[in-house]
């Protein structure tokens, strides 16, 4: 009798570690690195993909509450990259300050504290009122920063304004698949944001 528990015990001991090395693998939602668009998109079988290209898979989905453009970037047919771009607009720029401090929580109790924190100004005219923030943000006046990094994977949250548009992003990037071929640039990636 003890031999047939011990017996059982064990068994669901090595069931136990196989599903959970199998988490370990994960470094994005359901993804790991260096999977193909095919297997990405096996993975997100919940969500149609809004748009398909050579390097690219871009969905709409929810983050905390917001609605994001999630995009998968390739190369050479493997996963290197990903991205939420928040795709919410506001009227008060006060808002997307308020999402990236929610955004950063978030990421803070995943990954811990950030290894950098930056916030940049390049006109001073707002910085000592607290009150103006999101209009020194609008205005282009001040950027915020904050990098994560996991053995697998760079993660970079950002606030910033561009072309008169405030873009909220996380980046997820792969430390094991850095190379980036001839046939896509930096600016081939950074487009869609």
């Amino acid at each position: 009798m003890i031999k047939k528990l011990i017996l059982a015990v064990f068994v669901v001991s090595l069931v136990t570690q196989a599903k959970l090395s199998q988490g370990e693998n994960l470094t994005f939602r359901n993804s790991e690195w260096g999977m193909t668009k095919e297997q990405v998109t096996a993975s997100e079988s919940s969500l149609d993909p809004v748009s398909v290209n050579g390097q690219s898979i871009t969905y709409k989905t929810q983050i905390l509450g917001k609605n994001v453009e999630l995009l998968y970037l390739f190369s050479q047919n493997k996963l290197i990259g990903t991205a939420y771009k928040l795709d919410d607009n506001y009227l008060n720029s006060n808002h997307f300050l308020n999402t990236y401090k929610r955004f950063k929580t978030a990421l803070t109790r995943k990954y811990g504290q950030p290894q950098n924190e930056d916030t940049t100004w390049t006109d001073n005219t707002f910085k000592n009122v607290s009150l103006k923030r999101g209009l020194a943000l609008s205005l282009g006046h001040t950027e915020y920063l904050s990098k994560w990094e996991t053995p697998q994977t760079m993660i970079k949250l950002s606030l910033k304004e561009e072309n008169y548009h405030v873009h909220c992003l996380i980046e997820y990037w792969s430390k094991k698949y850095t190379y980036m071929p001839e046939e896509t640039s930096k600016e081939d990636i950074l487009d869609p944001f």
